[in-house]
């Protein structure tokens, strides 16, 4: 059975400011606002599986909430949508995939190009790219660049007038 309200009633009054526009002093949209707008990023989960969100976020596991809530992203504006898209961010979850996957492409192949020209090196920088190799199952593009020891001398003070 239906409510049948008086039109002039407070409650009345209150929910018919939903229905009117923003620029008639109601509360609904003005047309089509496109902000805030959500924006997703896939990452690897502990165990190795790439995921956008967890469908166990639906059901309270806290790990899988907090996830979750780390491949979603909320933008207010459009300055915020072109730095979260130069960060890596996408449209939608299936596109936040395929980014990651193509991202592991080109991690891969400066890999395999690293790999190629460490043909070139001296024996002990091939040893050291070993052991940056040896120390992560994942691909190492770039071999941390081990600095040498100098020696530090004095220098000597200057004063203002230009003596030692």
């Amino acid at each position: 059975m239906a409510v049948v309200q008086s039109p002039d009633s407070e409650y009345s009054r209150e929910t018919s400011k939903w229905d009117l526009p923003k620029s008639q002093g109601g509360f609904n949209t003005n047309g089509i606002e496109p902000f805030p707008v959500m924006l997703y990023k896939a990452h690897a989960r502990s165990n190795g599986k790439v995921m956008c969100g967890d469908p166990l976020a639906t059901v309270g596991d806290a790990e899988a909430e907090a996830f979750s809530r780390s491949c979603q992203l909320i933008v207010p504006s459009q300055d915020g949508l072109d730095r979260a898209y130069r960060e890596g961010w996408s449209d939608s979850p299936e596109n936040a995939l395929e980014a990651y996957e193509r991202a592991q492409i080109d991690i891969a192949d400066t890999a395999a190009k690293r790999h190629f020209s460490d043909q070139r090196m001296s024996a002990q920088a091939q040893a050291e790219a070993a052991v940056a190799d040896g120390a992560t199952h994942e691909h190492v593009a770039s071999v941390p660049v081990r600095k040498k020891r100098s020696h530090h001398k004095k220098k000597k003070k200057v004063t203002t007038d230009g003596t030692k």
